[in-house]
């Protein structure tokens, strides 16, 4: 295969919480050396691509703020997209739930956004209209957080969710992800959120976008099967499942053929002969 770009998660691929997985380091180094550009592209919606890339960047990747893909810039860019009146200001406003990564993203197109205290603060005065619900991951999301999405999923506003991964790779194992904090939201209004992130076709557009190749150039780099790998699978993106993360050689072997990568590695380095003819 011919790679011109590259797609690669962070979480289980790159880093485990602050450690860097085996091999990353040395692995993402040999493909830019050879002129091929690295996207990070990561479900995980709680930070700002600035503080993912200072952390690369400590781990011995330098990475700029432009080489970091959220699925909370890629929520935000959908509802820019597809709901003019809250876009143009003449609407509600957006209610954010997550990370510090959810608002930044909304902020960055121009997006009139508030969070769950600022909803509950205006409730005796002027309550906010909240048109769209955007829910990322965060690790200090609370009952407070999901209680005003459900409210405001219940009373019509149009809900996007960053992504619907249920766990989040840790050191100390799997901790619940936004899948599992979506499923409250879910049960308690019976609506189903609009998801942007992996596997879903929204990361993957904007990423091939961003790097200006096409599909068959570019190859995803994941740790999880129904992920990042049935995501690359569905839009015809070549990829590579790296077992540093959450799936076992023999999640591989067994998959469906639409979660089945090209290649199995145990690090990024055993990817190197794809960048020799880059």
């Amino acid at each position: 295969m011919r790679i011109r770009g590259i797609l690669c998660d962070l979480d289980g691929v790159v880093y485990r919480a602050h450690e860097p997985c085996p091999g990353a380091v040395d692995g993402i180094t040999a493909a830019r050396d050879r002129g091929v550009p690295v996207l990070f592209m990561t479900n995980n919606a709680s930070r700002t691509p600035g503080e993912v890339a200072s952390q690369l960047t400590g781990l011995g990747l330098p990475t700029a703020p432009e080489e970091v893909l959220t699925a909370s810039q890629v929520a935000a860019a959908l509802v820019a997209a597809e709901y003019p009146a809250v876009a143009a200001g003449g609407g509600g406003a957006v209610l954010a739930v997550g990370g510090p990564g959810v608002g930044a993203a909304l902020a960055e197109h121009g997006l009139r956004w508030v969070d769950a205290p600022a909803v509950r603060a205006a409730l005796t005065s002027s309550p906010v209209q909240i048109d769209v619900v955007v829910q990322g991951y965060g690790p200090d999301v609370a009952v407070t957080e999901l209680t005003e999405a459900a409210y405001a999923v219940a009373a019509g506003a149009a809900w996007v969710a960053t992504n619907d991964d249920p766990t989040l790779p840790t050191e100390r194992g799997l901790a619940p992800g936004n899948g599992s904090l979506l499923a409250a939201v879910r049960h308690a209004t019976g609506a189903e959120p609009r998801v942007v992130g992996k596997p879903h076709g929204h990361a993957y557009q904007e990423g091939l976008r961003r790097l200006g190749v096409a599909a068959a150039e570019c190859l995803m780099i994941g740790d999880r099967l129904d992920t990042d790998i049935a995501g690359a699978r569905a839009l015809g993106l070549p990829s590579a499942l790296v077992l540093t993360g959450v799936s076992t050689r023999e999640d591989a072997l067994s998959a469906p053929e639409s979660m089945r990568p090209d290649l199995v590695v145990d690090s990024l380095t055993e990817l190197a002969h794809l960048w020799v003819s880059a």
